[in-house]
């Protein structure tokens, strides 16, 4: 039965990552509350009355968490969330998961010191959609940034709206606070080599202050746009 609901579970080879990444595709027609069961993993109680869209992908992305756990040395690891909606990864691990309409994705790796890993999926904005969204996800300069670029507006929007949203992943476990789109700014984004810059607008720590730059990749399969930051 888990094999008609995870479907193409597959370990990504991504250059330069220290870690593991898994990527896989789940059929919320085929969920059911059995699976969380047969995984092994505990349908957590704030899922109780969830709709079965809501309990798939947060199973899918739990399944690939214990698979890149394992790998890492952890196995069998419950990955519970904490007071702010955040997974709780082991002692000396950094991680994150995402997931869209139908693929979820998750990134580990050791961390030792001040590292961080944000992993972001993103189904196309649709350009009516973009039109009406941008000014939540980019500044108005950034906005005309984009726009003289020769790919579609949408498809870029879509890629900086992931790239914030992985940011967000990587910094939060040190930063401990919430910060909007609006508080770091696209610098650079290379299409061939598939690479992009953020730069900080605001200051949350000593460490992450205004100007301070992040780059990652990224990688599109279909209309899904994913982007990585590992640092």
């Amino acid at each position: 039965m888990l094999s008609s609901f995870i479907l193409n579970a597959e370990l990504l080879p991504v250059d330069g990552f220290a870690g593991q990444i898994a990527q896989c595709h789940f059929s919320v027609a085929d969920y059911h509350d059995d699976l969380f069961s047969a995984i092994g993993i505990g349908l957590p109680d704030h899922l109780a009355s969830a709709v079965a869209k809501r309990k798939a992908e947060y199973l899918a992305g739990r399944y690939l968490a214990r698979w890149v756990l394992a790998g890492l040395g952890h196995h069998d690891f419950d990955l519970l969330r904490g007071e702010k909606r955040e997974p709780l990864w082991p002692a000396g691990i950094a991680g994150a998961i995402s997931h869209n309409v139908d693929t979820a994705l998750c990134a580990a790796k050791p961390e030792s010191g001040a590292g961080g890993v944000g992993i972001d999926v993103e189904t196309q904005i649709p350009l009516a959609r973009a039109e009406e969204l941008w000014t939540g996800i980019v500044s108005e300069e950034e906005c005309q940034w984009l726009r003289q670029r020769p790919q579609s507006f949408n498809l870029l929007l879509t890629l900086v709206f992931s790239a914030k949203e992985s940011l967000f992943k990587a910094l939060y476990p040190q930063v401990r606070c919430y910060f909007d789109f609006l508080d770091a700014r696209i610098t650079g984004v290379d299409m061939q080599a598939q690479t992009f810059e953020l730069e900080l607008l605001t200051t949350l720590t000593p460490l992450c202050h205004a100007g301070h730059r992040f780059s990652g990749r990224f990688w599109q399969q279909g209309d899904a746009v994913t982007t990585l930051i590992n640092f």
